[in-house]
């Protein structure tokens, strides 16, 4: 079983790196149409890691949500606008998260990239409120930078794993341990961080 799925996504692997440059353009994109459906992209970047390692999977993944928050927050605004208004009128979240950006801006948005919201939702709503676009950019730009790193960091460290599993590496018991508490490190960071701006939000 393991192996079967270890060989899966090395075929997948060897798929996109094949391509080359347009093969992390291809998983971007792909990326980008599954968070249009406000679908989770967690697994995704942890395999951007996997297949491409941690720089090109950073590229990647950058590449994608940072498209889908453009296309996202220019269809509610634009295009959609009325239809996803009806849908989040009765949210109490949705309405605190609007009186917050429509007083402090793109700075709650920067804050809230760190609270556990669905990355496509989020556009979308982003798109309803007061918020102006190029501020609402630049924040998610740098925002989504941290967990995107966490997450391809993450899918790049299972990549050796799944190297070991196959038999074409060898790791040692100090990189074992090394690695270890490094992804613990990064994950209290990152849960400490997003308590802390929904602790923010909330005071404002």
């Amino acid at each position: 079983m393991l192996s079967a799925l270890s060989q899966f996504f090395l075929q997948w692997q060897h798929f996109f790196q094949e391509m080359g440059v347009a093969g992390l353009l291809a998983f971007g994109f792909a990326l980008f149409v599954i968070q249009l459906f406000c679908l989770p992209l967690t697994p995704f970047g942890i395999m951007a890691g996997l297949f491409f390692g941690l720089r090109n999977g950073l590229i990647a993944v950058q590449f994608g949500t940072v498209l889908g928050a453009t296309v996202n927050f220019l269809i509610s605004r634009y295009f959609l606008r009325e239809r996803f208004s009806r849908w989040l009128a009765g949210h109490e979240k949705f309405r605190l998260i609007d009186e917050a950006i429509g007083r402090e801006g793109w700075k709650i948005v920067a804050l809230l990239r760190f609270c556990p919201i669905p990355f496509g939702l989020a556009n979308y709503s982003y798109g309803l409120t007061a918020v102006r676009f190029v501020p609402y950019l630049v924040a998610t730009f740098f925002a989504i930078l941290v967990p995107n790193v966490f997450f391809v960091w993450f899918g790049a460290t299972s990549h050796e794993a799944l190297a070991v599993i196959t038999g074409q590496a060898k790791v040692t018991g100090g990189q074992t341990v090394f690695t270890i508490i490094g992804l613990v490190a990064f994950f209290c960071v990152l849960t400490y961080v997003g308590r802390l701006a929904r602790a923010t939000v909330a005071r404002r």
